[in-house]
């Protein structure tokens, strides 16, 4: 095992294996494969995908929403959507890792339970270095090695199994609920999560309220209740930041015209759309893609 294997390995991985579904149906979105030769510290950051590690080697530490757990050969790890994590090592960790997210989620009963398990993980370090994880992570590795050129349909098989056993891995190993307080707050945090997501894939739409509370099959005071708990803001209000964002960026790179940005970030009134737009930028859309175009265009 060198570092030109780890390198190798990632290449073929985020080349050919970025989409997988898992026997139940269960479709995963892979953002990143990544093997680490030699990972010591990343700035304290939280992302809002899911990113299983494996430590192959070596010894750390593992910070989760202010909690330090210890990081040794064997162990396994998990950053959540929405946490604040950071790893630190001294001598440097030998890591295999993947960040994805699990795909239509809540119109899939079971990929709902998926990510229901790896929400309501009582721990997000587990030591089992020969559990049913670790073991396919180790044959995922060897088996790019030794199959890269022939071996595609079966790599992708192999990273289904792997994705799909973290649930497994993370989920309650005693059967026993969580505690109610826990259950609640990872419940409401898997329901922002989801929300956000639908979201950020209908900007077009219509996305009041009612059409979100439908979509989580929840009621409309009830979104509205936890998302103002877990973020701070109304619905309403992230929403339409979530818009401008989207506007913003298609005005920057794209020739859309004003009204075709209007229409994809769900404004059927040129009028209003710019209105909001002027009060959050201070300029119409017209002249703020004016005043930052690069000098010369």
């Amino acid at each position: 095992m060198t570092e030109e294997n780890f390198l190798f390995v990632t290449r073929i991985l985020n080349e050919n294996n970025r989409r997988c579904t898992g026997g139940d149906g269960v479709v995963f979105q892979i953002y990143n494969w990544g093997l680490d030769w030699q990972h010591y510290d990343n700035p304290v950051h939280r992302h809002s995908f899911y990113e299983i590690c494996y430590v192959l080697d070596g010894i750390g530490e593992y910070e989760d929403d202010d909690i330090t757990y210890k990081l040794e050969c064997g162990s396994l790890f998990a950053s959540l959507p929405g946490h604040w994590h950071q790893i630190r090592s001294q001598s440097g960790l030998k890591l295999f890792f993947v960040a994805f997210e699990v795909v239509a989620a809540a119109s899939s009963p079971e990929a709902r339970q998926y990510e229901t398990e790896l929400l309501g993980s009582p721990s997000p370090v587990i030591a089992d270095p020969e559990g049913v994880t670790a073991l396919i992570w180790r044959a995922l590795f060897r088996h790019v090695l030794q199959h890269q050129a022939d071996g595609e349909p079966r790599t992708n098989t192999l990273c289904a199994l792997l994705l799909r056993s973290f649930s497994g891995t993370f989920g309650r190993q005693d059967g026993t609920p969580l505690s109610k307080a826990t259950a609640s707050s990872r419940s409401r945090t898997h329901l922002v999560q989801l929300a956000k997501r639908y979201i950020h894939d209908n900007l077009a739409g219509s996305l009041g309220l009612a059409e979100v509370s439908a979509y989580l099959n929840i009621s409309a005071r009830h979104l509205s209740r936890i998302f103002k708990e877990e973020l701070g803001q109304s619905l309403v209000d992230y929403v339409t930041r979530e818009r401008m964002l989207t506007a913003e960026g298609l005005l920057k790179t794209t020739l859309f015209n004003v009204k075709e940005v209007a229409d994809a970030t769900g404004y059927q009134s040129v009028h209003y759309f710019t209105r909001v737009f002027s009060d959050r930028f201070g300029m119409p859309p017209a002249e703020y893609r004016k005043a930052t175009l690069p000098a010369g265009e």
